[in-house]
């Protein structure tokens, strides 16, 4: 699998989280809400206009003590252009969010958010984007 296209974001801003005890399905009893913005810096391919497509990951949240039987229960992400800027004249400017996709990362045990993005035009630059992602999750008290 080529890996060349998997980036992380230059810094994490805006970051906000919330803890909501919940009585959910499968034993989930915590819902966190976590909320922010990503700063990256993509730009179309060539040969001119390409469409760039990037995936940005990165964690977020706390560590789940998956061996003392936290686990979490299900992901739910969405992600939004927040901030693109051209350099010079870009004829064929585009900027676009192909999906976002959370999952826990079973080898830190922490969730992991992915972004796929990209821009078309070598002069179309995307700075940031904003995330939402929403754990349910089954945690020790």
């Amino acid at each position: 699998m080529d890996y060349s296209n998997i980036i992380t974001p230059r810094r994490l801003t805006n970051m906000q989280e919330m803890e909501i005890h919940v009585n959910g399905p499968d034993g989930a009893n915590r819902l966190f809400m976590h909320s922010g913005m990503a700063e990256v810096e993509l730009c179309g391919g060539l040969p001119h206009p390409r469409w760039s497509l990037e995936i940005i990951c990165f964690d977020i949240g706390r560590k789940y003590d998956t061996d003392n039987g936290e686990e979490v229960v299900k992901v739910l992400s969405t992600a939004n252009l927040a901030g693109a800027r051209m350099d010079g004249v870009a004829s064929f400017a585009g900027w676009q969010i192909f999906g976002a996709a959370g999952e826990i990362d079973h080898e830190d045990s922490r969730v992991r958010m992915n972004i796929a993005a990209g821009a078309r035009d070598t002069q179309a630059f995307l700075e940031q984007i904003c995330f939402q992602v929403n754990v349910l999750a089954k945690v020790n008290d």
